[in-house]
C-alpha cells in the first residue's frame, strides 16, 4: 500500500497558512487477488510467510492496477476493505490511475497465528520502487472461508522504536493466545474498554484521569495540535467511536500485557469563521472534498489501531498507541 499524507489547510486570501496534520493518510489501497487463494493453516515458516505475501503484493498490485472493488473484496475485508474500497472511489473522481507497484520486505521470520487457527498477524516492510519504509507495517490476515482477508494494515509511528515492539506470547504448542474484547483479566483495562476510552481520547474529551492513562502518540497529539492551529479560522465539531461494523483483535503479548488491533470512525465539521478576511478550507487530493469550501467541510474517517495495552500491576502504566492506517470514506462541503 502506497503511503501518501492527506493535508487540510485554511487559507485567507492575502496569504496562504497550510496547517498540516488535520487529514489521515490517503492510501493506493490493497486490493484483492484475481482468484480466491485456499485456506490453510496460515504460513507457520519463514519460507511460508515470504510466499504468503508474494502472493499477496502479486494479487494486490494487480488489482490496484485495475482499481476493482470487486477484486478487492475478494481479498480484504472488515476496515481494511471499507478503506481502501473509498481510497479508490476517491481516485476515479480525481482521475487518478496513476499505480506504483510495491512490495513487503523482511517478514518476520514466524507468524503469530492464534489457536484455533482463525487468523494471524505478521510484520514487514512496505517497499516502494526506489525506497523501503524505515518502520514496519503489521498485516493482520483472518479465515473467512477458504480464504484469506487481510484485515489490518495499521504502520508502526516513525518515533517508535522497533526493536521495543511487544513480543507476542506462544503457548506451549506455539500458537498465540486471543484476547477476548471484553476481557480485562491481567490487563490495565479490557481491548474494548481501550477502544472506547480511546476514541473520546482522539477527539479532546474523556476526564482528566481517563486521559491520564494514555502515552501521547502521533495521533492525539496532532489532533491537538490542529485544534489549536485551527481555531482562529474555523468552529471544528468532532466526535469518534469504536467502528463496531469491523471486527477488532487482540493477542497477548509475552510480559502478560495485549496487542490490540481496533477501528475508530472519526467525523470532523469545519465551520469556517465569517469576517473581512475571507477564508476557506480545502481538501486535497481527495475525490470526496475536491474543491474549496468557504461555509462548512464535513468528513468521515476510518482509523485502524495498534495498541499495546500493559499488564495490570501496582504501580502507574499507559496504553501505548503503536501505529495506524487511515483514511476518508464520506466528504461534503459548501
Amino acid at each position: 500500500m502506497r503511503r501518501l499524507m492527506w493535508l487540510v489547510g485554511f487559507w485567507a486570501m492575502a496569504g496562504c497558512s497550510v496547517l498540516p496534520g488535520i487529514g489521515p493518510k490517503a492510501q493506493t489501497p490493497a486490493a484483492s487477488p484475481t482468484s480466491t487463494p485456499a485456506a490453510s493453516a496460515g504460513p507457520g515458516t519463514p519460507e511460508g510467510i515470504a510466499a504468503f505475501l508474494k502472493d499477496y503484493v502479486k494479487r494486490n498490485n494487480a488489482a490496484n492496477k485495475a482499481m476493482s472493488a470487486k477484486l478487492l473484496a475478494g481479498y480484504e475485508g472488515g476496515s481494511s476493505l471499507a478503506i481502501d474500497k473509498a481510497g479508490y472511489l476517491s481516485q476515479l473522481k480525481l482521475g487518478d490511475r496513476d499505480h506504483e507497484p510495491f512490495g513487503y520486505d523482511q517478514p518476520t521470520p514466524t507468524v503469530a497465528a492464534v489457536k484455533g487457527g482463525g487468523w494471524f498477524v505478521t510484520t514487514a516492510y512496505w517497499k516502494g520502487k526506489s525506497e523501503t519504509a524505515k518502520e514496519p507495517t503489521y498485516l493482520l490476515f483472518a479465515r473467512d472461508g477458504e480464504s484469506w482477508l487481510q484485515m489490518y494494515a495499521p504502520d508502526v509511528f516513525s518515533d517508535q522504536a522497533v526493536d521495543e515492539l511487544p513480543e507476542i506470547a506462544k503457548d506451549a504448542s506455539g500458537a498465540a493466545v486471543e484476547v477476548a474484547q471484553a476481557d480485562a483479566a491481567g490487563l490495565m483495562m479490557s481491548p474494548a474498554a481501550f477502544a472506547r476510552s480511546y476514541a473520546a481520547h482522539l477527539v479532546g474529551k474523556g476526564a482528566a484521569a481517563s486521559k491520564s492513562r494514555f502515552a501521547a502518540d502521533r495521533l492525539t497529539t496532532g489532533a491537538a495540535s490542529t485544534r489549536v492551529k485551527m481555531a482562529p479560522y474555523a468552529k471544528l465539531t468532532e466526535s469518534a467511536r469504536p467502528a463496531a461494523a469491523y471486527p477488532s483483535y487482540a493477542v497477548r503479548t509475552a510480559d502478560g500485557g495485549a496487542l490490540a488491533f481496533t477501528t475508530v470512525e472519526r467525523t470532523r465539521r469545519y465551520d469556517v469563521r465569517q469576517g473581512p478576511q475571507r477564508n476557506y478550507v480545502q481538501q486535497k487530493n481527495s475525490g470526496f472534498l475536491p474543491g474549496k469550501y468557504y461555509t462548512y467541510m464535513k468528513f468521515t474517517e476510518l482509523i485502524q489501531i495498534v495498541a499495546y495495552i500493559p499488564p495490570k500491576t501496582a504501580g502507574p502504566g499507559q496504553v501505548e498507541v503503536i501505529g495506524s492506517y487511515s483514511g476518508i470514506t464520506s466528504g461534503s462541503g459548501h
